[in-house]
């Protein structure tokens, strides 16, 4: 209900009556509704770390994988309304440093393992700065959930997601890299 409505529009009641049971049940799960947002994203953060260690083991190769968390980023974006994210950062702080905590410790590890595991298979370049390469991916990513940046009365999220992503792909790849690429995706090969 959070990542539909936001977190200020949606009540205890509201969560009680969506989850079936009273009020007084939802209280003693959680202090307050502080507490419910905090487990609430700690859930959604540890499904997240799951997908991206998943996506690294059953992918046939680092282009596979990171068009499989591409993907899985579109999926997640269609369900969550950027209020929530706002309303996050505004109203909720302490939550808000989980979840920067987490992308800049699980995300830009994910980010850097997919660029080291695509140097050794070599599909990306050698002469790629890890850190600086990493980092901008990340931002990237991060602006497609901006919506002063992209808003949605002029983008699509998953095209501006894909047009970000092939950028990205033509940029790091060597010949072969670009050659693997472009069986999973359009784009030109010379």
């Amino acid at each position: 209900m959070f990542r539909m409505y936001g977190i200020k529009s949606v009540t205890m009641f509201d969560i009680s009556r969506e989850s079936g049971v009273s009020k007084k049940t939802v209280y003693e799960h959680f202090r307050d509704k502080e507490e419910l947002v905090q487990e609430g994203m700690r859930f959604m953060l540890k499904g997240h770390e799951q997908h991206l260690e998943d996506f690294r083991q059953q992918s046939a190769n680092a282009i596979e994988e990171l068009l499989k968390e591409v993907k899985y980023m579109e999926e997640m974006g269609n369900t969550i309304n950027p209020v929530m994210l706002y309303e996050m950062q505004k109203y909720h702080p302490a939550i808000w440093r989980e979840v920067e905590t987490f992308k800049q410790e699980h995300m830009m590890r994910a980010i850097t393992a997919n660029l080291e595991r695509g140097i050794q298979e070599g599909s990306y370049r050698k002469d790629l700065k890890l850190n600086v390469m990493a980092r901008m991916r990340l931002l990237q990513l991060e602006t497609v959930f901006q919506p002063a940046l992209y808003p949605a009365t002029q983008f699509n999220m998953q095209e501006v997601i894909r047009e970000i992503t092939a950028h990205f792909i033509l940029g790091i790849t060597t010949p072969k890299g670009r050659e693997i690429a472009a069986g999973y995706i359009q784009i030109e090969k010379d």
